[in-house]
């Protein structure tokens, strides 16, 4: 017997989860939407199972593999948008013995749609209480008739646990706090010294802080949604909610040559750096950085989700050396060392049409051809433009000609820092520091 699965794509009442990954991967109390439906054929007897993506299917091939933990041999297709059930089967189940489904919903329970409402999903998680499979009891202790406890959590002996209640393994519970009833902790989250969580699911890998309440919410990394009203909000103080885990924001990866030659720019011009982080500090006496929340494309969908993060500028550089701080994360591959400027969620809520978004179908860079042109145009369409023509036309060749033009200017501390009046530059996305 034949299956084909759709995975879907982008569903309102799950953005929360869509940013961090793929909505089959999005984890049930310990275990992904995908792993609980392949399960599921292999025990109805289905052998191969076809497998539609759009979202993201490197991620999915990396956690579900060839198929054969659950048995199963497994194909994963790519597709750019996701079809519709009929289409699937006249394009890919052309036989009458191949199943099509579509993965709205938990495998043990199909009358209940999870993404009709964040309400709804909330309703799906805690039927699953209900549900708690009798192999899972060998790695989670009942220690109550809905309180399930997995053996490889560390919990404090003060934290408090009222159920129904779910914690996963490796979370940390701290000294005063207290997990009330309808709270799901997914694996790996750490609850800080008497946080409070209520009727809340709390994703792998998130640190709620010490003395954080976090209440009728889904919370992933730095997300929070109230699931009550829908409303989403990203926390940007680490010391309340963050996540534990380091993830690039600006989709594949740089090289390896590119982060170590970003490395060694930053080392080797790091005099520079301190001499006017400490000119601007004890002269003019302001911060040596300013701040910009930024999103690193490619981001997905523009919605109310898109992930943001704080991009570090030399205070009052109004030239290329200004983005010194951002060497660091073509270090860490969070951005490349040339493409397109980042913009903030503002502005990129602003792009209109398919010329427009071409701006954020290519990696953040430091260095963008707006900057190796220097045309002295700074309006927005010539910056438009700019940036649809390396989407466009990026190749290493285009790479090489922008860092042979912008390292000079880079490296020119005369042009980048006025000596005399030092200002807070105003943010712009081609020849400001973000």
């Amino acid at each position: 017997m034949n299956a084909v699965l759709i995975c879907p794509d982008h569903r309102e009442a799950a953005g929360f989860a869509r940013r961090m990954k793929p909505l089959v991967l999005l984890p049930f109390m310990g275990r992904s939407l995908l792993d609980l439906w392949l399960e599921k054929l292999a025990l109805d007897g289905v052998k191969n199972v076809t497998l539609l993506v759009a979202d993201r299917p490197d991620q999915i091939r990396r956690a579900v593999g060839n198929g054969g933990r659950w048995g199963l041999k497994l194909t994963i297709i790519p597709v750019a948008v996701e079809p519709d059930p009929e289409a699937a089967r006249s394009l890919f189940a052309p036989g009458a013995d191949t199943r099509v489904l579509m993965m709205d919903t938990l495998p043990t329970m199909p009358a209940k749609p999870l993404w009709e409402s964040t309400e709804s999903l909330f309703a799906v998680l805690l039927k699953r209480f209900t549900q708690v499979q009798p192999e899972s009891l060998l790695t989670m202790r009942r220690i109550a008739s809905d309180v399930f406890v997995s053996t490889r959590a560390r919990i404090s002996p003060t934290a408090i646990i009222e159920g129904p209640a779910w914690i996963g393994p490796q979370v940390i519970i701290g000294h005063g706090a207290h997990i009330m009833p309808g709270s799901i902790i997914e694996d790996a989250a750490y609850i800080d010294d008497q946080a409070t969580v209520r009727g809340s699911w709390i994703g792998p890998k998130t640190y709620v802080g010490a003395m954080t309440e976090v209440a009728h919410s889904f919370a992933w990394g730095s997300g929070l949604e109230n699931w009550r009203l829908a409303s989403f909000i990203e926390v940007t103080d680490d010391f309340l909610l963050a996540s534990l885990k380091h993830q690039p924001f600006g989709g594949a990866r740089s090289g390896w040559l590119t982060r170590v030659f970003a490395l060694l720019l930053m080392i080797f011009t790091s005099p520079l750096a301190l001499l006017c982080m400490a000119w601007t500090r004890l002269v003019h006496q302001k911060g040596a950085f300013n701040r910009t929340q930024v999103i690193l494309p490619p981001p997905g969908t523009q919605d109310r989700y898109i992930r943001t993060v704080g991009l570090h500028a030399l205070n009052g550089h109004s030239g290329l050396f200004g983005r010194w701080p951002q060497l660091w994360r073509v270090w860490r591959g969070d951005m490349h060392l040339i493409g397109n400027r980042p913009l903030t969620p503002a502005q990129a809520a602003l792009l209109g049409d398919e010329f427009e978004q071409l701006w954020l179908t290519s990696p953040a860079g430091v260095f963008s051809l707006a900057d190796a042109v220097d045309d002295g145009l700074d309006d927005h369409e010539t910056q438009l433009a700019h940036a649809a023509c390396y989407s466009v036309s990026r190749s290493f060749r285009m790479n090489l000609r922008i860092l042979m033009r912008c390292l000079p200017r880079f490296l020119k501390l005369s042009r980048s820092m006025d000596f005399s009046t030092i200002s807070n530059p105003t943010y712009n996305p081609t020849t400001c520091p973000a």
